[in-house]
Formats: structure tokens, C-alpha cells, sequence
């Protein structure tokens, strides 16, 4: 993996296989906290489900995450449980009430949401938005995290920090 810190503190990893953007996640998962809210977009196979697989690896679940679009959300219980959501077919706010987002966001859990412009406006105003978009390779991706809010400038620092304890082998 290559990583890139931008100045507006953005932080752009290029992943060149599908176990590299499931060790992402693995890594990500070891750095999450209770109320950590990730919005994830990008193409239709562009990697998101297969991240969110890393993150339930790295939060030690039972449970390794599939897609949800049929069901919209899913629970794994593990260090932290995790909600991973894909509003795919969503295309309002008010589409959102039967989910009951604001209590979701008061338990001690962290939340992935695919497709997730129409919660933006429900949920918090901070968060991290990761967009995946395909590399020049034909299994690259690239994912660019971009924070909105400390927290997430500080979850980008500890990701930076991580890979290259990982690239160097430290």
C-alpha cells in the first residue's frame, strides 16, 4: 500500500489487491471508538463491502460483514459491535425513518454506512467519508478518507502512523 497525506489533512491510500483493501480495514477496525461514523462511496464493486469484511476482522468478529443492501443494516458483535449500513436504494431522508438512525447513533457502537448521502443530514456533523475509485491496475483501488471533525483528522494520523509501522515491518 502507498499513502499520501494531503495539507487539508486528507489521507490517500492506493490498495493493489483486494487483501490489501481487507488489511486496510483489518487496521481500521483496531483504531475505531464507540461513535466513529464512516460514510463510504464510490462504484458499484469498487471494494466498499470488502473493507468493511477488514474492519470486522480488525474488531474481532464472529461475524465477517457481507453486503447489506437487501437487508439495509447489519450488526457484528466484537471489541466494538458494528453497524454496517447501504442505503443504496434509498434516495431520501424520509426513506430513513423506519431505521431509527438517531438511537443506532446513541449505543456504544461505531457505524459504515455504503451510499450514504441521504443520512448525512440526519446524522452527525462529524464523521470520516471514504470514496473508492479504481487505480490504473485492474485491482487497484484508491480510498481517500477525507475528516470532518478532530476526531477523524486524529483516526487519519493513527492510520498513517499504522501502515507505516506496517510497511516497515516495526
Amino acid at each position: 500500500m502507498r499513502i499520501r497525506k494531503e495539507p487539508d489533512e486528507t489521507l490517500m491510500i492506493w490498495s493493489d489487491s483486494p487483501a490489501e483493501t481487507e488489511e486496510l480495514g483489518k487496521i481500521l477496525g483496531g483504531i475505531l471508538q464507540p461513535g466513529d461514523l464512516f460514510f463510504l462511496s464510490g462504484d458499484l464493486g469498487s471494494g466498499k463491502t470488502l473493507f468493511v469484511r477488514g474492519v470486522t476482522l480488525g474488531l474481532a468478529s464472529t461475524e465477517a460483514a457481507t453486503s447489506p443492501t437487501f437487508a439495509l443494516i447489519h450488526r457484528y458483535e466484537g471489541k466494538l459491535p458494528l453497524y454496517h449500513l447501504d442505503l443504496y436504494r434509498l434516495s431520501s431522508a424520509a426513506e430513513l425513518i423506519p431505521l431509527d438512525l438517531e438511537e443506532l447513533c446513541q449505543e456504544e457502537a461505531a457505524m459504515m454506512i455504503e451510499w450514504g448521502e441521504p443520512a448525512k443530514e440526519v446524522l452527525a456533523s462529524t464523521y470520516m467519508e471514504v470514496v473508492f475509485t479504481r487505480g490504473e491496475e485492474e485491482e487497484q483501488r484508491v480510498l481517500t478518507f477525507h475528516p470532518e471533525g478532530e476526531r477523524y483528522r486524529q483516526i487519519n494520523h493513527l492510520l498513517g502512523v499504522e501502515l507505516e509501522k506496517t510497511a516497515t515491518g516495526k
